[in-house]
Parts: C-alpha cells; structure tokens; sequence
C-alpha cells in the first residue's frame, strides 16, 4: 500500500505540472543532435582494476582481498568516454519544454569493464520541474574541473541520479532547489562473507529502499565566482531474507551530509574551483563513492551479534583551471576522501583516498582537442582490530599508490534541425 500511495502521488505531481501544456495548439519541436568522440591512450606504471583502467579511481587500486589486481604496468587505448545524444526544446505558454537523452559508451552493472551503451542523461525540463535522470540537486555541476581523465575527481559529489525536482528560486543572481531521488546504498558486508562464522546469513541480506533520498540546494552567484550550498538526507534499510527468532541480521539507518562549493575568477584567464563534503552514509553521491554502510561487531547480542551502521566520512576537492593562451590551457584537479572506519571493519575496506591530475590541453579549432595528463592516485585500507569471538585475526591494511600518464583526443560536434 505504501509503494502505491507514493506512485498516486507521482502521477498527481506530472498530472498538475503538465496538465497547462493539453490543449493548446503545438508549437515547433526544436531538435539538436550532440555528440562527442573521446579517444583515450593510457599508461599505468603500476596496476588498478582493468574494468576501469582508463580512468582514475583510488577505491578500484586494490581488489576484495585487499591486494593489487595485477603485475606493474600495464598499457591501454579506449573510446568508452565517447557520447551520442540529442536535445529537443518545445516552446509552450508556461515556458520551454526542454528534454535531454545522452548515452555513453562506459558499460555498467553486468557490462561493467566493457564498451557497451549506458544511459548518460535521460530527463526533462518544464515550468521548473525535472523528472528523470541529470545531476543531483546535491551535485554542484560548475566546479567539475575540465580534465584530460574522464571520471574526474573522487571526492566531489558527481552523481547523475533519477529524480523529480523543483525549482523554487530561479534567477541570474540565486537558485533554491529541492528534489526527491533515488536514495541506493552499498554496504561493506561483502568481505565477512568470506571466513565469517555469520557468512550464510549474510549471504541472505538485502538492501530495501523504502523513501526517496531529499535533496537540497542554495546558489549565489556573484561577479567573480559563485557559492553553493547543499543537503541531502536519505533512509538506508536491509532485510535479512533468512531471519529467524534466534538470528535476524535486519536493520536500518539514516545517511545525511552538507556539500559547500564553489568557484572563483581572481583574473580573466584563472579559475579556481573547490568542493568540502562532510556526513555519514551517503558517499554513493560521491564521484568514485565507497560504501555507505559498514559493519559495527555486536558479539554480545546473540539474535544480531553484527550491525550495520552508516559510516562518517569527509571529502575535499580543489582544482586550478588556467588559460595560458588563446589555444592552450592547463588543469590542476586534487581531491581526497577519507571514511572514518569502524574498528570492526576488515582491512579490505577503503579507509582513504587521494586524487590528483596535471594536465595541458591544445584546442587548434573549435570542436577539437589534445590533452596530455600526469596523474596520481592512492588508497589506504583500514586497520582490522581483530575478533577472536568471531574467529577473525587482526590484520592491517595495505597502501597502495599509481603513477599514470594519459593522451586524448576529443572530437564535440552538434547539428540542429
């Protein structure tokens, strides 16, 4: 009953937003065709998860056993950052009506790791209101550095998210929105499902999203820059499929968090951009996001003798954006996210990360570039304290770090009808 109500409530918010839009005569469809050919060479000194090898993500540097994925150096040619899309814009008597469809080529779920279509953007824009899949409300859009490494910086919030969202202030000088998206969460049960004495029954857990994650944001712009404020609270829940009265490994908990950012333009040709996030389980909203939820030892409850419990974490991102000439230009992007673990945390779990990327950029004509890019990045697992109730030996965690160099080219074309 639950599920129905909010999907009455739905279709009653489409039915009153666009219900101005029946009956009136049909105006013109303006259609715009987009697309962008990314063509990427990359060499990697050291090793990461080859799923991802063309882009920097210091939580895929060491596998589930908390060990590297493979042998120093490793070299890699790839168009998964390429995409196809097109715009169209509808003029109606309460404003345009403004859809978006993009796909990449950066394969996910079961294609992970393989060059195979993903759903980009895939949302609409009328009289204020979103529905469908763009940037969260949370996300601030204008400080994500412009790169040669497609992914971008791991501790900015980067979350293209299904949504239906409002915008209750909309000026040149400040914006107030709010929206209701999808909340997901991943946890870091995964590694006691190895040796754990629990192991089957945490083979029976589950994640449940029983209510949209709320999302909010403030923005002001001025002359030389602009600053953002957001916020985002979401319900996190898991069902143990297997309960019993003597075992039910069920929970719930609540993730929320703020992200203030912002930019800067000191001079015409500099621009810096920079991003603070702080909360507890809502790191999915995060560029390269860990888990939102960890596991809290309960050995002497006997019906729930493991918990799961969001984890606080904070992140930071600073970047430099700088016009050395009419054609070329240069981006200096840093970012770092760092959980603050549970002690019963096993030392696979990511604890910390670094981020950073040098790069120049050549434009010879508008619509093409060259980039070349030095790029760094490291993970730190946590420090296992050890649980002799549940026979799991104390282990520290391992460090690991890479050293990369990547080439592109990059072809961006549009054609309107």
């Amino acid at each position: 009953m639950k599920h129905l109500f909010y999907r009455i409530i739905f279709l009653l918010v489409c039915f009153i937003s666009f219900s101005p839009l029946y009956g009136q005569s049909k105006s013109p469809i303006d259609i715009e065709f987009t697309g962008m050919f990314w063509f990427t060479t990359t060499y990697n000194f050291q090793s990461s998860d080859p799923n991802w090898a063309e882009m920097l993500r210091p939580t895929r540097l060491l596998d589930d056993q908390g060990r590297p994925f493979a042998d120093n150096g490793s070299f890699g040619i790839s168009v998964r950052p390429s995409r196809v899309g097109f715009n169209t814009r509808q003029s109606t008597a309460k404003g345009d009506l403004v859809t978006r469809f993009e796909l990449d080529l950066v394969g996910g779920g079961s294609n992970v790791g393989e060059t195979f279509f993903r759903v980009f953007n895939a949302y609409a824009e009328w009289n204020r209101w979103t529905f469908g899949k763009r940037n969260s409300v949370f996300m601030d859009g204008s400080v994500v550095p412009n790169t040669v490494e497609f992914f971008g910086p791991s501790g900015m919030v980067l979350l293209r998210n299904i949504q239906v969202s409002y915008k209750l202030v909309d000026s040149q000088k400040s914006q107030i929105q709010v929206g209701l998206e999808n909340p997901s969460a991943s946890s870091d049960l995964g590694p006691f499902r190895q040796d754990f004495t629990f192991r089957e029954k945490l083979s029976d857990i589950v994640f449940t999203n029983k209510l949209p994650a709320l999302t909010f944001h403030y923005r002001r712009n001025f002359k030389y820059g602009h600053l953002q404020a957001g916020w985002v609270t979401k319900y996190i829940s898991w069902f143990d499929k297997g309960r019993t009265p003597q075992a039910d490994f069920s929970g719930e908990a609540w993730g929320y968090g703020t992200n203030i950012s912002g930019s800067i333009n000191p001079s015409s040709n500099i621009r810096l951009l920079g991003s603070f996030v702080i909360g507890k389980g809502i790191q999915n909203f995060l560029n390269d996001g860990t888990a939102d939820v960890g596991v809290q030892a309960n050995p002497t409850n006997t019906i729930t003798p493991v918990n799961g419990a969001a984890i606080p974490f904070y992140s930071l991102m600073a970047a430099s954006e700088i016009t050395l000439t009419e054609t070329l230009s240069s981006t200096i992007a840093f970012s770092r996210v760092v959980n603050d673990t549970f002690e019963s945390q096993l030392s696979t779990s990511f604890q910390s990360g670094s981020y950073l990327t040098v790069g120049l950029m050549h434009r010879p004509i508008p619509g093409i570039s060259f980039g070349l890019e030095y790029q760094y990045a490291d993970r730190q697992n946590a420090n296992f304290a050890g649980a002799p109730e549940f026979t799991l030996p104390a282990a520290q965690g391992n460090f690991f770090a890479i050293n990369k160099i990547q080439a592109n080219f990059i072809y961006r074309f549009s054609k309107s009808n």
